[in-house]
């Protein structure tokens, strides 16, 4: 009867990082039901899910003093031990009845997946705990079964098998092959050991830990996008109601799956080499895996299951959709930031728990199998001996190469075949295998009681992995007088070997000198970090300095000897201090997380997880003279083109040999490190093609395009005003370094693009609103400082909503470009968020470059990478660059923007000011003219007639002093009528404000000549003349 997939979702605590930024939880759970709140919509209905066990692990417990976390009482917390209890114990019952079993741990990375599948100190997982009730169950178990357990621990990364209880593994990882009678696949040469208790299993975990720590940091890997696969096989053999013998066998599959971040935040956007990478191969896989086992459970016919498009769902045929009881348990991070990543998760083991198995048990008597093992041998080797391959000569279509090709091929597979059953009969012998195990384990555990012995007596350095399980389990030894750090191939050997990049044969020295521990470079260009660093000559260690060796070889080193905490480190240095480190060391700093918001929460975690890839892909770069350069940049939102307006982390690469450069996005880059630890991957195998690869399969490689110089900001209070805004603007990169200068006008215009009257502006912008209004933009040229861009330079730029941008010419061969560009830019009716745009906002001039694949200079050309990169830097001034560095801060308070925006609100308080002068110098011509005629022909309509077109062209303080004379007009000619040559009643009494923002205390009134009498501050009244109207 088929079996649904039993499917388990756990939510962890927030991390220290989480807690730091108060993160908010998006995930509820009630019973077997989990909800998840989208952050940004939190009116909406949360999304709801059902799974077989919701575990709530987030809260609502407390640490025991053996340091086992409990549930409080009354809680809903979910323990290891319920867990366990309910999957765990499961797959063992299941494995004792002879079903085959199967265990998948599914998340995105730092979710916990580790924790639910290994643990972490007292707390273990369910791994270790069912491997110990295995052997506990086994103990009470019936005497007259024999029960064999053997143990195997592989590992997939990048499409490679590694066997990780063996040291070394073959170059390109071991073989995956087919079983032709089976259907199902195996990994060739896998190491399948006996064991015979929990504490060997232990023994052998801790070695396959050990094994997959060295390999990774020898071959750049990094753990979190690997899969590990634990295997167990239980047999039990037993003798039936006949006496014949019988095996009962189960094969337990304890999977931890790399981490499953989304295709789109890590996948190839728009890469070239898109299909050159394995990233995200297995994952992407086995989800086409589990939608086409979905449909098949649910009726679909004519579904083809892709099992072979990747290693891990070849090796997880069975597993998913064969002969298997299985549980999935998705690890879900509770954190609002992580959001998408966990809705992806949910959705992920909500398409898995549609599947269904049907498993059987797996039973058989044992010279049954041995003799059919025997008989399949027999025809394998005849058909190798006596010529029994099936004939290819005949297929239509190959040529003699190719038949030729596959025969060998078939071969190849018959002894491989061959090979595997001997292995099979072989491990019948299962006592013999065990006592060979034990006696190659007595001298490890011997070796490793020692080692922590001497942790407690002796200066050493333990390595520091992203993967808290893969920390401080490579541990070198600095207690001699002299220990030497280099390569193998070195000579005179070293002390202590490391492998990988950037490491020199000669590559460190340290001296101990009565518990004085130095460290010093033993060769010119060693690279070395402490506490991030660069080591440049002696250097005394303190207990719980971060040491770097090369590109990835991490450490911490402990000196138990004077283990004195320094100020400023924490007491347990783990690998996330350490990356903050390097990256405050870079520039890149504020590492506090209360004030961030989500945009640069994202854009930090995002330098973390990038910046020790950079260094990897130098130093490859460097390995294989590459002669480019990588560096992590921040892109504000206003330096970008498209909707997304968020500060981008991406990786500028540099040509060291002719200047040009290429911004990455994350995607991008992550796609081309996997491609370039492919193309390093080979090259350590040997494989010198590498070394003279076509530039179109070559990842270091890019055809030239334009390149982003920098931008200019043009803040637009000016319009809000109707006042023009004509400057000389700086360029900037985007480190703040200037590149050059634009020169640039932005006036108010007729829809025709005429300009105003020069005359003209508005005291108060929300006159403007429900008007139409119209400017122009015009870029008339620029400055450009570097000579390389002299290829040619363009402008881009849009306004507000506008959905494409506006593009001027590019110009050539010239580093003052004149683009002679202009644009009228027109709003149908003005409303309050155009004066908002206005009043907060610019336009943002981008400006690009272009590139071409120039020849370098010949001298420039012998250079190596490291040479290269070592000029660049002195030509950049490295100093200045990482001061500048200190701007790219998430609290900045200030920034070239500010700066500019300042300068715009000054411009325009310039002009305004300056219009007022003009209309104040205008209306004391006026005054003086007026002053100057004869009485008979001092006219009032007329004299108001010629102020009131001055004042109308102008703000509002002056059609306010307009409406005063309209009043007095009006009050004239009513005291005209009464009293032709009386003084008449004063009409109005008010304060003036003149245009330096000061008040006069005065007022106006018509004497009975028509002549407007002022009245000053000293009582005194003065007639007609320029007094009586100046602005002061």
């Amino acid at each position: 009867m088929a079996e649904s997939v039993k499917v388990a979702v756990r939510v962890r605590p927030f991390n220290s990082r989480e807690k730091d930024r108060g993160a908010k939880c998006c995930i509820q759970m009630d019973g077997p039901q989990t909800r998840i709140q989208n952050p940004e919509t939190p009116n909406d209905e949360p999304k709801l899910f059902s799974f077989d066990f919701s575990y709530w692990s987030h809260d609502n417990f407390t640490e025991d003093d053996n340091g086992i976390l409990n549930a409080d009482p009354g809680s809903n917390y979910a323990s290891q031990k319920m867990v366990f209890d309910d999957l765990g114990q499961g797959v063992l019952d299941n494995a004792f009845q002879g079903f085959n079993c199967s265990l998948f741990a599914y998340g995105q990375t730092g979710a916990g997946k580790s924790y639910s599948m290994v643990g972490y100190g007292p707390n273990k997982g369910i791994v270790p705990i069912t491997c110990d009730v295995l052997f506990q169950t086994i103990e009470k178990g019936d005497e007259a079964i024999k029960y064999e357990v053997s143990f195997s621990m592989l590992e997939i990364y990048n499409e490679q098998v590694r066997d990780l209880l063996q040291k070394s593994n073959p170059k390109g990882g071991l073989p995956v092959r087919q079983n032709p009678k089976l259907g199902l696949f195996y990994c060739q040469g896998l190491k399948n050991v006996a064991v015979g208790s929990y504490k060997e299993i232990e023994q052998k975990i801790d070695e396959g830990t050990a094994n997959r720590t060295v390999a990774a940091t020898q071959m750049n890997a990094t753990s979190s996008r690997a899969h590990t696969v634990v295997t167990i096989i239980f047999n039990q053999v037993s003798k039936n109601e006949v006496g014949q013998e019988t095996k009962k066998t189960s094969v337990i599959n304890l999977v931890d799956l790399a981490g499953s971040e989304r295709a789109d935040s890590t996948g190839a956007t728009g890469d070239r080499l898109k299909e050159g990478a394995n990233i995200n191969k297995s994952l992407s896989s086995l989800g086409n895996v589990i939608s086409a086992l979905a449909d098949l459970s649910m009726g679909k016919k004519k579904v083809m299951v892709p099992y072979r498009d990747s290693v891990l769902t070849k090796l997880l045929q069975n597993a998913l959709g064969g002969n298997s009881k299985t549980i999935m348990i998705a690890a879900l991070s509770p954190a609002d930031i992580n959001y998408d990543e966990t809705l992806g998760t949910l959705r992920y083991a909500d398409r898995a728990k549609k599947i269904k198995n049907k498993a059987v048990v797996n039973e058989n008597p044992v010279e049954k199998l041995i003799r059919e093992l025997r008989e399949e041998n027999e025809k394998l080797k005849n058909a190798l001996t006596g010529g029994a391959l099936p004939a290819v000569e005949g297929t239509p279509g190959m040529n003699p190469e190719e038949i030729e090709k596959m025969k060998k091929e078939m071969e190849e597979e018959i002894r491989a075949q061959l090979m595997a059953n001997q292995e099979a009969m072989s491990d019948m012998d299962w006592d013999s295998r065990l006592q060979q195990q034990r006696s190659e384990a007595t001298e490890v555990v011997g070796e490793k009681a020692a080692q922590e012995s001497r942790k407690g007596k002796e200066p050493h350095l333990a390595n520091l992995n992203e993967d808290h399980m893969l920390s401080g389990v490579v541990i070198h030894f600095l207690g001699e007088a002299e220990t030497t750090i280099g390569r193998k191939d070195a000579d005179p050997a070293p002390s202590i070997t490391l492998s990988g990049l950037s490491i020199q044969k000669q590559h460190a020295k340290v001296t101990n000198a009565e518990g004085e521990i130095q460290l010093a470079p033993a060769s010119a260009g060693a690279k070395i970090k402490v506490n991030g660093v660069p080591l440049t000559g002696p250097h005394v260690l303190q207990h719980l300095d971060r040491v770097v060796f090369g590109s990835n070889h991490m450490y911490v080193f402990k000196n138990p000897l004077n283990a004195v905490v320094p100020e400023g480190a924490p007491k347990d240095v783990d690998w996330e201090f350490a990356q903050k480190e390097l990256a405050s060391a870079k520039g890149f700093t504020s590492w506090g997380g209360a004030g961030l918001t989500k945009e640069q929460q994202r854009a930090q975690d995002q330098i973390l997880e990038m910046l020790p890839m950079v260094n990897e892909v130098n130093g490859v770069s460097e390995e294989l003279n590459k002669r480019k350069n990588f560096e992590i940049i921040l892109i504000s939102g206003a330096a970008q083109e498209g909707d997304n307006k968020e500060t981008k982390v991406v990786v500028k690469m540099k040509d060291l040999l002719n200047g040009n450069t290429w911004l990455w996005d994350r995607g991008k880059f992550i796609n081309r490190r996997y491609v370039v630890q492919d193309l390093y991957q080979r090259f350590l195998d040997g494989d010198e093609e590498v070394l003279n690869l076509p530039k179109e399969e070559d990842p270091f490689w890019e055809p030239p395009e334009d390149t982003l110089i920098g931008t200019a900001n043009v803040f637009l209070q000016s319009l809000g005003f109707a006042l023009d805004f004509d400057d000389k603007i700086m360029i900037t990169d985007f480190k703040g370094n200037e590149e050059g200068h634009l020169y640039v006008n932005i006036t108010p215009c007729t829809q025709q693009g005429k300009p105003l009257d020069e005359d003209y502006f508005v005291e108060d912008p929300t006159e403007l609103l429900g008007k139409p209004f119209h400017f122009k933009v015009t870029v008339r040229s620029g400055e450009i400082h570097k000579s390389r861009y002299s290829n040619g330079t363009r402008v881009r730029y849009k306004h507000l909503d506008e959905a494409e941008y506006t593009s001027t010419e590019m110009i050539q061969d010239t580093l003052s470009p004149t683009y002679g560009h202009s644009r009228v830019i027109s709003v149908a009716t003005i409303t309050q968020e155009h004066l908002d745009h206005f009043e907060q906002q610019s336009i943002t001039f981008l400006v690009y470059g272009r590139q071409v694949d120039s020849e370098p200079d010949a001298r420039v050309a012998k250079l190596t990478t490291r040479e290269l990169r070592q000029m660049d830097n002195m030509n950049a001034g490295v100093d200045k660059t990482v001061a500048r560095h200190g701007s790219v801060s998430f609290n900045k308070s200030e920034s070239a923007d500010d700066h500019t925006h300042i300068k715009a609100e000054l411009v325009v308080l310039k002009k305004k000011y300056e219009r007022l002068e003009k209309k104040e110098r205008r209306l004391q011509d006026l005054c003086k003219q007026w002053e100057g005629k004869p009485s008979e022909e001092q006219d009032f309509e007329a004299f108001h007639r010629a102020v009131s077109a001055v004042a109308n062209s102008t703000g509002n303080k002056l059609k306010t002093r307009v409406q005063m004379l309209n009043k007095v007009l009006v009050g004239h000619k009513l005291a005209k009528e009464r009293q032709a040559n009386s003084s008449g009643d004063l009409l109005q009494h008010q304060k003036e404000t003149n245009g330096n923002g000061t008040e006069t205390n005065g007022s106006s009134t018509p004497n009975g000549s028509g002549k407007i009498v002022h009245e000053t501050k000293d009582g005194k009244k003065e007639q007609g003349g320029s007094k009586a109207c100046v602005l002061q």
